[in-house]
């Protein structure tokens, strides 16, 4: 062992095997006199490789891996894939009749393309994970179907899985599931995935990131427990054009949508929303626009606005902002009455789109503004009065400025129509910096004891 191992592991004294029982009068250690229990707890959070590794450090410590109750393990840490699952087999076998408390596997190997094989495997440790009353798993497995039992696990506390294949299922039933982390996975329809998600009675946090072939047209996340939903829709066409995401959670307290492809998002009222972070264009990408005429789309926005107006802290993305600004051209946008704070970019300092939209926040307190490069031609704007920003008191432009005329127009915008304004923050470009300080000065505060910072 060498000498940074053993400071880990030891205070104040030697920590080679042959002093390891021997201490003097005025030496502690720690590690030493901690019961097994508590030391098998503190090993349980380390990858498994490393909790090997601690054989080496005393007599005690020769056979304490083979107890920790839980498994980290990648198969690329592995020569061949036999020897880890030989690995995995060998260390079950320790643990034949005893609980688990955590899992958490990584196998990208190739079985020599064995698929039979790999169910197997898959099938015969699923069914070790609930018989052992496992609380936490997490798997990422090549596209390999999970075995149903594993829906009926009523030890399960978190769930994570990663590139797998969900089948058919008849019945779910995980009482206990509160956070669940579906990255990359398949389903066999969109009943499938619906059942998972209600079969979760208590579930509180949802991440859902989809492939571009998960089998799933309309999907649809009702809970009555859950209080955070991550979705991130995959950036490829897939089996279906223009998925529905359906949103039936009352309690919702974060959402998180990022989804250029989903041309529908239906949501409840979501009157428990306290954060959402909104980047969607309901499909009108790729050369596809908004079409005024279109009744059902304009319905469809039009919920899905009101849906999350209850929110209190809200950050929308640039291309989302650019459909509320054309929809706001055929009708008027519902009150976000309790938003307090805003993040929002537009493209190419196209800060024309904004306006419209902080008309109807009228109770906004913080505001930050950023920008980022247009990747097409954009939507044409039409300029109309401007409103006092009556409640506003905190504003921050987080994008570099150079002191160009749309951007100044942007800062003055700002200045003169917020009569409560107490702190302007803005990041300027280092090559303009006196030029900015010096036309900063000379624009009009409407309010009398706002401060203005340059960075």
């Amino acid at each position: 062992m060498d000498e940074v191992g053993e400071k880990r592991v030891r205070t104040k004294r030697s920590c080679s095997p042959e002093s390891s029982d021997k201490r003097s009068g005025d030496e502690v250690d720690w590690v030493r006199d901690l019961p097994e229990s508590l030391l098998s707890h503190v090993l349980l959070n380390l990858p498994t490789k490393d909790v090997v590794k601690t054989s080496v450090l005393s007599s005690k410590w020769r056979y304490l891996w083979r107890y920790v109750p839980g498994l980290d393990l990648d198969c690329r840490d592995f020569t061949e894939p036999n020897t880890f699952v030989s690995f995995i087999d060998s260390f079950m076998s320790f643990h034949s009749d005893s609980c688990w408390r955590k899992c958490k596997i990584r196998f990208y190997c190739n079985l020599n393309g064995d698929e039979v094989t790999e169910k197997a495997h898959m099938a015969r440790w699923i069914n070790a994970f609930v018989k052992r009353k496992l609380q936490y798993l997490d798997l990422a497995w090549g596209a390999v179907e999970i075995p149903p039992i594993l829906y009926m696990c009523d030890s399960l506390v978190s769930l994570k899985l990663c590139g797998v294949i969900l089948p058919k299922l008849e019945f779910v039933s995980l009482p206990r599931v509160k956070v669940m982390v579906l990255d990359l996975v398949k389903f066999a329809n969109d009943l499938s995935l619906e059942m998972l998600i209600s079969g979760c009675l208590v579930l509180e946090s949802l991440t859902l990131c989809r492939r571009h072939n998960d089998n799933v047209k309309v999907l649809r996340v009702s809970s009555q427990s859950l209080l955070r939903f991550n979705y991130n829709g995959s950036s490829y066409k897939g089996l279906h054009d223009d998925p529905v995401v359906e949103i039936d959670a009352p309690k919702l307290e974060d959402l998180k949508l990022s989804h250029h492809l989903s041309a529908c998002f239906i949501t409840n009222k979501l009157s428990s929303l306290v954060e959402a972070d909104i980047n969607i264009e309901f499909n009108f990408g790729l050369g596809k626009k908004f079409d005024p005429n279109d009744q059902s789309k304009r319905e469809m926005i039009r919920n899905f606005l009101a849906g999350i107006s209850s929110v209190k802290n809200l950050f929308i993305a640039p291309c989302t902002l650019e459909v509320i600004y054309e929809y706001s051209r055929c009708e008027p946008l519902p009150l976000f009455c309790n938003l307090s704070y805003l993040s929002v970019d537009f493209y190419n300092h196209r800060w024309e789109l904004l306006p419209i939209f902080l008309e109807s926040c009228p109770n906004l307190k913080s505001l930050v503004v950023g920008s980022t490069t247009s990747p097409k031609k954009r939507t044409s704007i039409l300029c109309g009065p401007r409103y006092l920003l009556s409640s506003l008191e905190y504003v921050e432009i987080e994008s570099p400025l150079k002191g160009d005329a749309m951007e100044m127009r942007l800062v003055s915008y700002l200045l003169g129509n917020s009569p409560i304004l107490k702190k302007l923050t803005v990041y300027w470009d280092d090559s303009s910096r006196k030029e900015a300080e010096y036309e900063l000065l000379t624009i009009q505060k409407r309010s009398s004891s706002c401060q203005i910072f340059v960075f």
